[in-house]
């Protein structure tokens, strides 16, 4: 067998558990579809996922810290493998929903150790560069899964699955074959390094996973509340696919362009321009009924978060030697954004209007800034030799 470089796993680990993940969960809708679920369990089956994920994965971050990265992700596509199988055979509602709970699990053991693993492999240098490669990966796959799971699924109904499972089957592999521990630092030097950073850089870092949850509110609004709107504005299905397509080009192309410059380390100025730029998005959403203009409003969205996310990783694995923890933070704050975002919108949309949730957006982002604007200034006055550029 060739050997295989860690720096291809940064590349491919990401890009093979996204694949799974975006596969698997458009086949459960359309299969519940199939089973006549009711529209609550429809909404059930991504959002048990996401709040067992939320709720875990700092946790499961923190176990990674104890017993070691390469044990979670081996585990992770190989319970994701199992799940795939049992979807291939189900034909109940509560069997689809109670395997959504083993998912949620499976992402919270996966994903903190593996963006944890990724940093072991650095001190400074190259960090940055990696967390890119990894940002870069997971959106690819999450552009092409859904692609390929509609198409699977319009053959037959159990191949989005069957493929799904070869996709773990492979990717279980990679990570055995790859991962391997580095030697852990020492309880009190780990303790110490996180107390110095403390005195100014955590408050940047808290001021990332402010912007970071935000930003994963607003996309969750986006995705899953904007096509309802689009519909009834008359546009057509394959022009909201498109639109919705923007907003994942648009992250993407966030991701290679940060990974090219460390401009945007500890940059104020930039950080908070990426939010007024996602605040500028929302408000054409809330404004215009033309197509181009959604677009736009989507790529300004997609962008913007993707500084905010990338942020948020990067501090927290630069900043703290505890990376588990940090990592398992990271997704937790992120999924606790993109669980509250459409559930909140959706409650705004019933009873105010299919544009009230981006009205909603608004309130959390100006929300957002002002946090992010005490914080920052506070640390500021305690530590006018510290300038935040």
């Amino acid at each position: 067998m060739a050997k295989i470089s860690e720096k291809t796993t940064v590349r491919l680990a990401p890009f093979g558990m996204d694949v799974v993940f975006s596969i698997y969960y458009l086949a459960a809708p359309l299969l519940l579809i199939d089973l006549e679920a009711n529209p609550v369990q429809l909404g059930l089956v991504g959002t048990l996922a996401s709040l067992v994920h939320m709720g875990m994965a700092h946790l499961m971050g923190r176990l990674s810290d104890r017993v070691g990265r390469r044990r979670l992700i081996v585990a992770a596509p190989v319970i994701f493998l199992a799940t795939c199988l049992v979807m291939t055979q189900a034909r109940t509602i509560w069997m689809i929903l109670a395997l959504s709970v083993v998912n949620g699990f499976c992402l919270s053991i996966y994903w903190p150790s593996l963006q944890a693993w990724i940093a072991d492999r650095h001190t400074a240098s190259g960090l940055a560069r990696d967390i890119g490669s990894f940002n870069m990966s997971w959106t690819a796959a999450t552009l092409l899964g859904p692609i390929l799971s509609g198409a699977l699924y319009s053959l037959y109904g159990g191949l989005p699955f069957f493929v799904a499972a070869g996709i773990a089957f492979m990717l279980f592999l990679l990570v055995f074959k790859t991962v391997h521990e580095r030697a852990a630092s020492s309880t009190g030097r780990i303790e110490r390094a996180d107390r110095e950073t403390s005195d100014w850089h955590r408050s940047f870092l808290f001021v990332a996973w402010v912007a970071n949850f935000a930003s994963w509110f607003i996309m969750g609004n986006a995705r899953y509340q904007f096509p309802k709107l689009a519909r009834e504005l008359g546009i057509p299905p394959h022009f909201i696919g498109l639109i919705l397509g923007f907003l994942g080009f648009a992250l993407f192309s966030g991701f290679f362009l940060l990974r090219r410059t460390d401009r945007w380390f500890f940059a104020r100025n930039f950080l908070f321009g990426a939010q007024v730029l996602a605040l500028v998005g929302i408000l054409l959403i809330v404004v215009s009924d033309r197509a181009y203009l959604f677009a736009l409003a989507f790529i300004m969205i997609g962008l913007s978060c993707s500084v905010t996310y990338y942020s948020s990783l990067y501090y927290a694995v630069h900043l703290l030697r505890r990376k588990g923890r940090g990592t398992g933070l990271h997704e937790s704050i992120l999924g606790g954004g993109a669980v509250l975002g459409p559930l909140l919108g959706g409650v705004a949309a019933q009873y105010a209007g299919l544009r009230a949730p981006y009205v909603l957006c608004i309130a959390v982002l100006v929300a957002a800034l002002g946090v992010e604007l005490v914080f920052l200034k506070k640390k500021a006055d305690a530590e006018p030799e510290r300038r935040f550029r």
